[in-house]
This record gives C-alpha cells, structure tokens and sequence, in this order.
C-alpha cells in the first residue's frame, strides 16, 4: 500500500513536470511568434522606406504632359512644339540629379509626344512618362484637334496651345533671354509657329500648375486655364 502511494506521488509529480515544461514551451513558441511578427513589421517598414528613399521626392511630385500633333504635317509639327516646350520646362525650378524633362509650376513633367508613330523627329528627352498622360496639349488645325480633345479629355485636362503673342515677339526677337534668341541657340534655327504654341501651352501650363502644385483638382486646373486662353506675356 506504501509503495502504492509513493508510486502515486512520483507519477503525480512527473505529470506536474510535464504540464509545466509544456506550459513553458508553448509560452516560448507565442513569444517566438509575436518577436518574429515584429521584426517582419519592421523589416517591412524599413523596406518601404528605403525604396521612397531611392526613389526621390519627383516620384510623387511629377506628372506627364501628353503633346498630340493632328493633321497634316504631324511629324514636324510634334517635334517643334516638343522643342518649345522644352524651352519652358527648362526656365526654373531644376535640380541636381533630375530625372525628368523639366518643370512647370515647380512639378516635375515628362512629356509623352504623341501619337507615337509621329513622334521620329522628337530628341532631347529624359523624361519617364505614364502611358495615360495627365495633361494632354492638342496641336494641329481646329477641326482635327476638337476631335481629339474630346477624346482625350476623358483620362486627363486638355488644352489648345492658346493665343500666341505678336509674331514680333516669338519669331523675331533678338534678345539674349528671349525665346526666339534661345530657340536658335538650342536648335540651331529660327522658331516656326508649332515651336511657339509649344512654348506657350507650357507657359500657361506653369502659371495654373504652381498655385495648385500639382495638376489636380482637374476642375480647378481647367479654370486656370481658361484664364490664359486668349494670351499671356511673355
């Protein structure tokens, strides 16, 4: 009966002892758990960090100028309105390291010449654009380009190049910082009447872009926009 009893007590003991290493091992495996859950947050966060990090801050501070040549002509047309576009883009707000096609109203632009098929005789460009521009500047004859307005204008704003200037002032001008004298020092010729309405859609693009930094509300843009319709100066 005695040994009975001390049987009893070893197996009861032995149990204990089991139940606890039991108890300290699943402790062990939750504590694992949650350790691991955190370092993979962390891990994660770090990660995501690294690559805004990387990519800089024009990554989410640009956005993609479609510029569309209609009608007769559209080949050259598109590569001169790129040309003064560019101009434009050019006249502020660079930074070291840039990886876009300049800037307008203090926003990174990559210009996407469109259609793509016309678009040969268009150099100079650094930019990465989105298939989908934001922004789609429509150049050629009315008819074409009402068209195509209307088409574009359901994935992104769309505007004409607007009233240009005195052809005094955009064709002719013989000072240093004037478009005219720096269209010839970049291109090695004079400015045709595509370059100019290149340059002048950016111009009007950069005064509605800075007070909105950026290119939406797209409601808000349009109505800036319409505000330089009829001219702006040069």
């Amino acid at each position: 009966m005695q040994y009975d009893i001390h049987a009893m007590r070893i197996e009861t003991e032995m149990k204990t002892g089991m139940d606890q290493r039991a108890t300290m091992t699943g402790r062990l495996f939750e504590d694992t758990a949650v350790a691991g859950g955190i370092r993979g947050a962390r891990l994660r966060a770090l990660a995501l960090a690294t690559a805004m990090l990387a990519a800089g801050p024009a990554a989410a501070h640009e956005f993609t100028a479609g510029i569309l040549s209609v009608g007769e002509g559209g080949e050259a047309r598109l590569a001169e309105a790129v040309r003064g576009f560019l101009l434009a883009a050019d006249e502020r707000d660079g930074h070291a390291g840039e990886t876009s096609d300049g800037h307008l109203g203090g926003v990174d632009v990559n210009i996407l010449p469109l259609p793509a098929e016309a678009a040969a005789g268009v150099d100079k460009l650094n930019g990465r654009p989105d298939a989908t521009p934001h922004v789609t500047v429509v150049i050629g004859p009315e008819k074409e380009a009402a068209a195509a307005m209307a088409e574009a204008s359901a994935n992104g704003a769309v505007l004409r190049p607007g009233t240009l200037p005195a052809r005094s002032l955009w064709a002719e001008a013989t000072a240093a910082d004037s478009f005219a004298a720096r269209y010839r020092s970049a291109y090695g010729t004079a400015p045709t009447e595509a370059a100019a309405e290149g340059y002048n859609a950016a111009r009007r693009l950069e005064q509605a872009i800075r007070p909105l930094d950026g290119t939406e509300p797209r409601a808000e843009l349009a109505s800036a926009l319409a505000k330089t319709e009829a001219g702006i100066d040069w």
